[in-house]
């Protein structure tokens, strides 16, 4: 029953609105008075409002418009209200000599000039998320962010039958208006129990929020869902115990194996340049000969994305920084002469549709570090060595701004970041030179 009784002892009937059209726009209830004082009239006239009201409402679709739904419900309510007159109880207010009120239209109208008052097209899930990949295609974003943005918004979206309740089939056929912020919170508990680290369900809730803006912006729907949604709380544990670094037990193992000094020129080469440089893998296994530069009497990196399928991870990824003097010493500018007449330096190539180029060498790696009994998830990986660098920085008290720098990171203090110039090769080379691993 939805039979109320105002103040003023009159019955009306209220019915609220689900919370996927309240999240649209809509009403949140419809409140139509029944006119009667009477409890008996009150609900044979209720089963007559409520039932069209409920009817009205099923009907709802992706092309109904706000103000539109208002107008004709207010125009049935009219129409239901005129038949209590056929109605001779003595007890209503029309035997009172009462008029029947008409229900009056409210409309904003802020509502007309609105999207929400808007049809919103009828993109499904599907179609909308391959012109979204089609979109960050042509706005020149690396394919591999392409491709992560894609796998998990498909992700949520086939999650979809377990957290809202729909079947597989229903699901093929939701569209992007359909999503409500409750499904977006039930994903958001769904990625908290399937293992993943705190960083990994930030990136996965960001990948589905920002796919939902481009749909907002696309009038695919008029609100994004993921709006409000957070991963929650932080770990406890502490940001520099989250990668696993390199100890000097284990870099001796490796770096001392029988496996690593049969390895190739190539693969030596990079495990260095990120233990002593801090380079990203990526950007150890993309660079070239010209890359490498004699600047001010110092021998120094050039890391860019000027060359072909060079690609950085982001525009502090670009710098120069000079070379350890440990590696010039084992003669890493002697290998660099050899290679000059080669367009790059190592034999790495970019791997599959995200033209990875450190994947060959994680491989490599993962192989190597397997036949020197090193195990699987309890191993440092390609990434460790860089964590390494930074870590040896940390301990060795150098300051942050002068890190950053080294390894590609953006500045953390304002003050440096946006009014400090680059610090010069030579000082830098100050700093680098105190990096010494006892291996």
């Amino acid at each position: 029953m939805y039979l109320y009784r105002a103040p003023n002892n009159v019955y009306f009937t209220r019915i609220c609105l689900a919370k996927s059209l309240r999240d649209k726009g809509f009403p949140f209830d419809i409140k139509v008075s029944l006119l009667t004082c009477d409890r008996a009239e009150a609900v044979i006239r209720n089963i007559d409002v409520a039932g069209t009201l409920k009817r009205i409402i099923n009907s709802i679709d992706h092309k109904t418009r706000i103000n539109d739904f208002i107008r004709y419900v207010d125009e049935v309510i009219n129409e239901i209200r005129a038949e209590f007159d056929n109605n001779n109880s003595a007890r209503t207010a029309q035997a009172k000599g009462h008029k029947i009120p008409i229900r009056e239209t409210k409309l904003y109208e802020h509502r007309e000039n609105t999207a929400i008052a808007q049809a919103i097209p009828v993109v499904t899930l599907d179609d909308a998320l391959s012109e979204f990949v089609a979109s960050k295609q042509k706005s020149g974003i690396r394919p591999l962010s392409i491709k992560q943005l894609a796998q998990r918004t498909r992700h949520f979206i086939e999650l979809l039958p377990i957290i809202a309740n729909r079947s597989s089939k229903n699901t093929q056929a939701l569209c992007t208006n359909d999503i409500t912020s409750a499904d977006a919170m039930k994903y958001r508990d769904e990625l908290l129990t399937q293992g993943r680290s705190y960083k990994s369900n930030k990136e996965y809730l960001a990948a589905v929020f920002q796919f939902f803006k481009w749909c907002q912006l696309m009038n695919y729907c008029n609100h994004n869902p993921f709006e409000n949604v957070t991963v929650g709380q932080k770990p406890k544990v502490k940001a520099n115990q989250e990668r696993d670094r390199w100890d000097t037990s284990e870099l001796k193992r490796l770096l001392h194996s029988a496996e690593f000094n049969a390895s190739t020129p190539d693969f030596k080469w990079v495990t260095r340049l990120m233990l002593y440089g801090g380079l990203r893998p990526s950007e150890a296994c993309q660079l070239r000969p010209s890359n490498i530069k004699l600047m001010d009497g110092i021998y120094c990196i050039n890391i860019d994305d000027s060359g072909d399928n060079q690609r950085l991870k982001n525009l502090n990824a670009k710098r120069t920084t000079p070379i350890h003097p440990k590696l010039i010493a084992q003669g890493f500018i002697e290998f660099v002469t050899q290679r000059q007449c080669q367009p790059q330096l190592f034999d790495y190539k970019p791997v599959g549709g995200n033209e990875d180029w450190s994947k060959t060498y994680c491989k490599q790696l993962a192989k190597l570090q397997s036949q020197i009994g090193m195990k699987s998830n309890q191993r440092p990986t390609s990434y460790s060595f860089r964590h390494t660098f930074i870590d040896e920085m940390k301990k060795l008290d150098v300051s942050e701004h002068i890190v950053a720098q080294l390894v590609g990171h953006s500045n953390p203090n304002i003050t440096y970041g946006r009014y400090g110039k680059d610090v010069q090769a030579k000082a830098l080379l100050k700093y680098l030179e105190k990096i010494e691993y006892d291996i």
